[in-house]
């Protein structure tokens, strides 16, 4: 139960927290990305990086619009570490096109969104979620915490698991205020509820998993600079952060899920202050 599959870790939010897991857990990870070339996305995650190298396996030309290649990165990783050895499953992969109009909307760019903001974190958990311990399990494999450390370091409470998938605010119906990104908002609502889904059926199944959504505020990346300027400055008064800003409170966020707190956490979406977000 050592294992943290990170899908859509070639760039952004998805890279700098591949970078996280390895220098600061000590989890194996499986990074997932839709490029061509592991070589060229090891090199970028490990740039600089001063351990955890050894524990990085870089899985190239997983495209989660095709199902084929999400469930080959499972065989793989079923094969190399065994049933029951997955403890965080990040979805993190996504895109944006911001229809101001109707006069604009595309029906291929608008399925590709649902494709990947939504289903592919859907396939993704179809694939990997076998693969996390059910509480038996999870309450075996955490007898040999007493003598060793939890693998993840607080990056996941020492009770459970994660599913971890990167919704957004304005998936939210009740928070729309403005209108417009039909398709992206759509894709980040349907999101929300695959996550209200996933959450229940783990708790039917006795999963030691948790399923939550997260919204990172406006991260200063090249996913956001065509919305917000490239000469944008940080403000965390408005939600406006670094990417180093960004992950530090998504990873606060992520080991403080827990269910023993009358299950306040599965199932829902929160922000990066830690406050939920209203569907």
């Amino acid at each position: 139960m050592s294992v943290a599959i990170v899908q859509g870790s070639s760039s952004g939010l998805g890279l700098a927290l591949t970078r996280h897991i390895l220098r600061n857990t000590n989890l194996t990870v499986y990074a997932l990305t839709h490029q061509s070339s592991s070589t060229n996305v090891r090199d970028r995650i490990t740039s600089n990086l001063d351990k955890g190298k050894e524990r990085l396996t870089v899985l190239s030309e997983i495209d989660v619009r095709e199902e084929r290649g999400l469930e080959k990165a499972a065989e793989t990783v079923r094969h190399r570490e065994g049933k029951g050895c997955v403890r965080l499953v990040a979805c993190l992969a996504g895109v944006l096109h911001p229809e101001k109009s109707l006069g604009v909307i595309d029906l291929q760019a608008a399925l590709s969104t649902f494709q990947i903001n939504t289903l592919g974190h859907l396939l993704t958990y179809r694939h990997f979620v076998p693969l996390i311990p059910n509480k038996r399990e999870f309450r075996s494999l955490t007898t040999s915490w007493h003598e060793t450390e939890d693998p993840a370091r607080g990056l996941v409470s020492g009770g459970n698991s994660l599913c971890f998938s990167l919704s957004a605010r304005v998936g939210s119906i009740s928070d729309n205020e403005r209108g417009g990104w039909y398709s992206y908002r759509a894709s980040k609502a349907a999101l929300n509820q695959v996550i209200r889904c996933l959450d229940h059926a783990l708790v039917n199944k006795s999963s030691s998993a948790i399923a939550v959504g997260y919204h990172p505020g406006t991260v200063l990346t090249s996913f956001t600079s065509p919305i917000i300027g490239k000469d944008a400055k940080p403000d965390l008064e408005h939600g406006r952060l670094t990417v180093d800003q960004a992950i530090q409170h998504m990873t606060d966020v992520m080991g403080k899920v827990n269910r023993t707190e009358e299950d306040k956490w599965g199932g829902r979406c929160w922000d990066w202050r830690g406050s939920r977000v209203e569907w």
